[in-house]
């Protein structure tokens, strides 16, 4: 069998090669540990999606730490939890602490010779429950059943007991005499406050495999791990932020998420070719009863034009197709851009879908006669209005009496002349999308502002391609977390982490400070376009924003 190599060394048998598909199996007994690839990814910013590392707070961490084996991914699962960030030592957190000694921005120091074995694999830090467990052992001489215990009382933070078994480690030590009572007063305080932190290893361990194993998969095969995790976004407890950062990252990557196409008839988020389309049932107000309605009428309509869905026109489809769905479905169907394959202009089919609906079933059912039976093509809905009111009236004709006659020609006039422009806007694109979709994939809203003065993208930015000591960045404002200060000359101060996003991407890293964010507050209010004037942060993946513009 042939197999497909991967520039980091990967290979997996080729089961067809037009198109290229390849056998994954996702068994974590057969997957290397050393894939570079993989790391790579863990260590860019890019863990959407990858177990215990999905949120903003795993991204940035994981950039920060840059985790290169098992170990450092197992430490940095463990130092994400609430406790670690928030424990300080010297004003800094254990989180950091960690960080910057595996980095080599800190000395990697062990209070005493007996602890290095202890804690070498952890620059030091004192981070496991397990590590907490074999000091006891090996310094105080605690036996199994004494550690286990201790291990009790940290998992479970009970200081009652904490307190019982410290007397009992003082003694030990002083017993075995590898630490004076001094240092062993130390060492045990060091035990104490890992209550707040602590984490098991064992289970650090297990979500690290985890983790890697979703990493791989998203480095080998980014198109098909992305459907996956936006087909099961619908259980997650905020399904629209969940699919809107999954579809942002896939962008990222670049991978193009599209709008829903009837073509497909895909329930569900599928991959065709090289995109990943939004499944028919992921439009707001469609569910799998219309899914059910659509087969079923997209057969009769087979039967009766001999042609598939993908080769209809758009009058077909408004005459044979929309007076059998419910027709607030269908006005979702046009809007979502599930039918622009018909037609660019999604305003002109809501308006001439409307009109279409102004008919009796008798007009409805001589227009279908029309199309199948007449020789003579007829492409535009006005055309066929002509045609109705042509026809004579009466029990056999297009209307069956003058009244219906007037009606037909003021929709041929309203047709003709348009009581509004029919011009899809790209802000009332995006809107729509948002609304039905919950996110805009065909355009972005900003674009329907000036934004010739910006010289950088969401994306540029993200990728660090733009290298001017000052950005311009025209988006739109996702999300506002306003917060207090802690520290520095003035703490209390209110200042700013700011979302915002272009038709490129999404950062997520903006930051407003409080003397820029006094004088910008008015403008960064979510929804509100705008360009930002701001400089990359130390840590590189920041944007301090230092002035905002309203376009």
């Amino acid at each position: 069998m042939k197999h497909f190599k991967f520039p980091c060394g990967c290979k997996f048998p080729i089961l067809s090669e037009n198109p290229l598909r390849l056998k994954f199996v996702p068994d974590i007994e057969q997957i290397p540990l050393t894939c570079k690839r993989t790391w790579d990814l863990l260590s860019e910013e890019s863990t959407v999606g990858c177990f215990q590392l999905e949120s903003r707070l795993g991204q940035t961490f994981a950039k920060k730490l840059k985790p290169r084996n098992l170990e450092h991914l197992s430490a940095l699962v463990a130092i994400l939890r609430p406790g670690a960030l928030e424990s300080l030592r010297d004003e800094k957190s254990i989180t950091q602490h960690y960080i910057d000694r595996k980095n080599g921005e800190e000395e990697v120091t062990y209070y005493h010779p007996a602890l290095e074995p202890i804690l070498q694999k952890t620059y030091g830090e004192m981070i496991y429950q397990e590590q907490a467990m074999r000091i006891a052992t090996d310094i105080a001489g605690f036996d199994p059943q004494q550690a286990n215990t201790l291990r009790k009382a940290i998992g479970k933070k009970k200081p009652e007991l904490m307190s019982k078994l410290k007397s009992q480690f003082i003694d030990g030590c002083v017993q075995r005499e590898i630490v004076t009572p001094e240092q062993a007063e130390e060492i045990f305080s060091w035990i104490e406050k890992s209550q707040r932190y602590s984490f098991n290893a064992s289970h650090s361990l297990s979500y690290a495999m985890n983790t890697y194993l979703s990493a791989y998969a998203k480095a080998h095969f980014p198109r098909v791990f992305f459907t996956s995790y936006l087909y099961y976004a619908k259980d997650k407890v905020k399904p629209q932020e969940e699919v809107n950062e999954l579809a942002n990252n896939a962008k990222f990557m670049g991978i193009e998420i599209r709008p829903p196409d009837l073509r497909h008839m895909n329930e569900h988020f599928a991959l065709e070719g090289k995109d990943i389309y939004f499944g028919l049932t992921d439009i707001k107000g469609i569910g799998k009863s219309i899914i059910k309605r659509l087969h079923k009428e997209l057969d009769n309509v087979k039967k009766k034009l001999k042609k598939n869905v993908d080769e209809m026109t758009w009058l077909e489809f408004v005459v044979f197709l929309s007076p059998n769905i419910n027709s607030t479905a269908v006005k979702n169907l046009i809007s979502s851009g599930a039918v622009s394959y018909l037609c660019d202009n999604r305003s002109k089919m809501l308006y001439e879908f409307e009109m279409y609906g102004e008919l009796s079933q008798r007009e409805q059912r001589w227009c279908e006669s029309i199309l199948i039976d007449n020789g003579q093509p007829i492409t535009m809905l006005l055309d066929l209005f002509k045609k109705l009111v042509q026809a004579p009236t009466g029990k056999n004709g297009g209307c069956a009496n003058k009244k219906r006659l007037l009606k037909i020609e003021g929709l041929i006039n309203s047709l003709e002349k348009p009581p509004y422009k029919l011009v899809d806007s790209k802000e009332w694109i995006a809107g729509l999308e948002d609304q039905l979709l919950g996110i805009s994939l065909t355009c972005a809203s900003v674009e329907s502002c000036d934004i010739s003065a910006a010289n950088c993208t969401c994306k540029e930015f993200l990728l660090e391609k733009n290298k001017s000591d000052v950005m311009l960045i025209a988006g739109l404002v996702d999300k506002v977390n306003e917060i207090k200060t802690k520290t520095g000359t003035n703490p209390g101060q209110l200042m700013a982490f700011v979302t915002f996003s272009d038709n490129s991407g999404c950062i997520n890293s903006g930051v407003c400070f409080p003397d820029s964010y006094l004088e910008n507050k008015r403008l960064l209010v979510e929804g509100n376009h705008v360009m930002l004037r701001g400089i990359r942060g130390k840590q590189k993946d920041s944007f301090i924003i230092n002035k905002v513009f309203q376009i």
